[in-house]
């Protein structure tokens, strides 16, 4: 493992002013919902909100429209909204492109000339892919429980116990997903910019596939071909219990990219 850890550190190295920087934006990021959600929650506006919207909207929403517009869907906002997801799958996307990277500069023939082993260098890739995860999502647990600690006042509504970290969990096994896949493709390709835009495109397409799923009935039957169905904030938003089945799911998909990563890079061409 030590060859493993020393790449490891190396990677850290190259990634941590990316990672570093979102991760401190995430954070700032969940304390101003909390305290968006306890300044709307003191003058009493969510009712107001919720009458301006259009129709279509409460529709569109159905009966999560109303739990979104409370105290409890302003603060767990972030961890569902199309931004932050997007730059969370894109930090996993780009940490997990790596060895395409190296191929690309030829640090690998580099790497390779030491006592290390192909191996060594996806045990890094995925390492770095978990420690990246738990980091980020992690600044975002923080930064919403010490907010809530700290602004949300004696008065203001409790979140329900759990909530918080079903969602967390769920969310960070989405992206240890996207992650996973994009290490199968990075296994195999030589530049890492089309590695970036292969997974991304993917992550895109499948986005938009189950999001229309869930109002264009003949997308209904494709939908589990998609990470983001098995990530549904707004059923535990409603009171459900986080679905072990879909941790199961993404987790697995997660590591049988990382398993065919081992599998492709063993033995291709470098």
């Amino acid at each position: 493992m030590r060859p493993a850890l020393i790449l490891l550190r190396h990677s850290v190295v190259r990634s941590r002013t990316l990672v570093g920087g979102l991760g401190l934006l995430l954070f700032v990021f969940q304390v101003l919902f909390v305290l968006l959600a306890r300044t709307l929650q003191a003058s009493n506006t969510f009712g107001q909100i919720a009458e301006l919207a259009p129709p279509f909207v409460r529709e569109l929403f159905g009966s999560s429209f109303v739990t979104m517009l409370s105290f409890s869907g302003i603060v767990a906002f972030g961890y569902f909204h199309p931004a932050i997801l997007a730059a969370l799958v894109g930090v996993a996307i780009a940490v997990s492109s790596e060895p395409a990277g190296e191929s690309e500069r030829r640090f690998t023939d580099l790497v390779l000339a030491r006592p290390a082993s192909r191996a060594h260098v996806m045990t890094r890739s995925a390492l770095l892919l978990a420690a990246v995860t738990v980091c980020l999502v992690g600044l975002m647990v923080a930064g919403t429980w010490l907010a809530l600690w700290s602004l949300g006042g004696t008065d203001a509504p409790r979140v329900r116990p759990g909530l918080i970290g079903s969602l967390a969990l769920n969310l960070a096994a989405l992206v240890f997903c996207w992650g996973g896949i994009t290490l199968a493709l990075a296994a195999r390709g030589r530049r890492r910019g089309a590695v970036g835009a292969a997974a991304a495109g993917l992550a895109l397409t499948a986005f938009v596939v189950d999001y229309m799923a869930r109002v264009w009935a003949p997308l209904r039957p494709a939908a589990w071909l998609s990470p983001f169905h098995y990530y549904d904030p707004m059923a535990m938003l409603l009171g459900t219990d986080l679905p072990v089945a879909h941790l199961w799911t993404l987790g697995g998909a997660g590591l049988a990219g990382i398993a065919v990563a081992y599998w492709v890079y063993a033995r291709r061409d470098l």
